[in-house]
């Protein structure tokens, strides 16, 4: 059994949310950001046998897709933070994966 932490930017998490409930995936849902863009993301806890990983990582694929965006970003210019603007590759995911010992449900 494997538990995947599935972090997914929050305007792809409707395709992705759809996906897994239509394939009768259960996942416990975080609302999320990042430290540096500040963008909202949304963080999928899944845990499913390990035949399913794969089936779960094409739906990820196929919902989740990278892009470029602008955005306001602190960096340290030698003296003090200040607020930037720049490009930055944001979208797609990032998944954690590891083994699960034991299920408990009370």
């Amino acid at each position: 059994m494997k538990l995947m932490i599935v972090i997914v930017q929050e305007q792809d998490y409707a395709k992705l949310a759809t996906l897994l409930i239509r394939n009768r995936i259960h996942a416990t849902r975080f609302e999320t950001s990042g430290l540096y863009s500040n963008k909202k993301n949304e963080t999928l806890f899944i845990c499913v046998e390990d035949e399913r990983q794969e089936q779960i990582l094409d739906y990820i694929r196929e919902s989740c897709t990278e892009r470029k965006e602008s955005c306001q970003v602190w960096e340290y210019n030698g003296n003090m933070m200040v607020q930037v603007e720049k490009t930055l590759k944001i979208g797609g995911a990032t998944i954690f994966i590891s083994e699960v010992k034991d299920i408990m449900k009370f």
